[in-house]
């Protein structure tokens, strides 16, 4: 997180700087993390490869953030807090479409990592879960999930 702060000093004084983020990376352990172990458990991949395996996302807490803003010297917090995201869905929780999307960004990591096939299979089987993940993500929309913040 301070390095991200550090690379935005260029900020015209009296200028804010606005971020917003999921609290935590529980919903894409929760969207991928059971297909790749599905693949382990049929023995098509090895547990090794999957523990092996991380996203280079850091969602840090509200204290975190709160922290690493008090030790750079570039910014004051003007407003931090967690969030209800839920008013920005319409309807339904969309999980497939997240899931899509979220295949988008990330399909080169599990590319490179696990191998084409594999990354492919994993992303077919998540996508079949979609309906249990919209469930889950309606669920766990209730609550205050993501953090804001303000810096000037």
């Amino acid at each position: 997180m301070e390095m991200l702060l550090n690379a935005r000093v260029e900020i015209v004084e009296g200028g804010m700087m606005i971020r917003g983020q999921p609290q935590s990376s529980e919903c894409l352990v929760k969207f991928f993390g059971s297909s790749r172990m599905d693949l382990v458990s049929e023995g098509k991949i090895d547990e090794s490869l999957v523990n092996s395996f991380n996203l280079p996302i850091y969602f840090p807490s509200l204290e975190d953030m709160a922290k690493a803003v008090e030790k750079n010297d570039y910014f004051s917090i003007e407003i931090i807090e967690l969030t209800y995201p839920k008013s920005k869905l319409v309807d339904e929780a969309d999980a497939k479409t997240l899931i899509i999307n979220l295949r988008a960004v990330l399909e080169v990591l599990f590319v490179n990592h696990f191998g084409s096939e594999i990354a492919e299979e994993a992303f077919a089987r998540t996508i079949l879960k979609s309906d249990e993940i919209s469930t889950w993500m309606k669920t766990n929309y209730q609550k205050a999930c993501q953090l804001f913040v303000a810096l000037k």
